[in-house]
């Protein structure tokens, strides 16, 4: 599992599209940072330590889930087109696989928010710990989507235009759910990962979860599929 964690991980910081949105997330944070540094009189005293984290907050709810879909969409059945699935299977179990592939793009992802909250951090003379995990809590739902898509969906091709689809459709969905008073979007409400963050404390674990769940399902799917 360590070698199919490794690889994913490497895989995504050797893309084109992972660099540009790593460099993406620092400027983001680095001159949202810079700029509250330099305008302490818009920092209200009872919030300014939460605005610091406001843009990377803002940036992972609404396209956290497209960049994860985005660059990790065909995470398994891109093996299973090429046919390297084969080689994986005589090397380690499936469900090593699965969550080899699902804790190599985390890892990935984890670095990536660390980083921002980093910069954040050498900003604001303090770390913003719950913070931190709220952001960890919501990509990891986002991961559990694309590993569940991938092994749903057996050809890239399909999940590249879903997983777009999806992207923009889960912070749409998500955000109006909470503001509407419709019973089949209250119901959406609860599936998706933006209430229970908006809601913190204990709340905010809800969407990892979630996650676990669909990784218990992949793991289902993976065990009866062909290869």
């Amino acid at each position: 599992m360590r070698a199919i964690i490794e690889k994913e991980f490497k895989s995504l910081f050797k893309s084109f599209k992972s660099i540009a949105v790593i460099l993406f997330f620092l400027i983001v944070s680095f001159a949202a940072s810079k700029f509250f540094s330099n305008n302490l009189e818009l920092l209200q005293q009872d919030q300014g330590e939460s605005v610091y984290v406001s843009s990377i907050r803002a940036l992972v709810m609404f396209f956290g889930s497209l960049f994860v879909l985005s660059l990790s969409h065909d995470v398994i059945n891109r093996e299973v087109e090429n046919q390297t699935i084969r080689f994986l299977v005589t090397k380690s179990s499936r469900n090593a696989i699965v969550i080899g592939k699902f804790l190599g793009i985390f890892l990935f992802w984890f670095v990536c928010v660390l980083s921002s909250f980093t910069v954040i951090a050498l900003f604001a003379g303090q770390l913003f710990v719950f913070d931190f995990l709220k952001m960890i809590s919501f990509l990891a739902y986002a991961i559990g989507v694309t590993i569940l898509l991938s092994l749903v969906l057996k050809k890239p091709s399909h999940t590249t235009f879903i997983a777009i689809l999806l992207g923009i459709a889960i912070p749409v969905l998500g955000i109006w759910s909470i503001a509407s008073k419709q019973f089949v979007l209250k119901i959406v409400k609860y599936v998706l990962p933006y209430y229970y963050i908006m809601k913190g404390s204990y709340y905010t674990f809800v969407p990892a979860c979630f996650a676990a769940l669909m990784l218990l399902i992949a793991l289902a799917v993976f065990k009866r599929r062909d290869l």
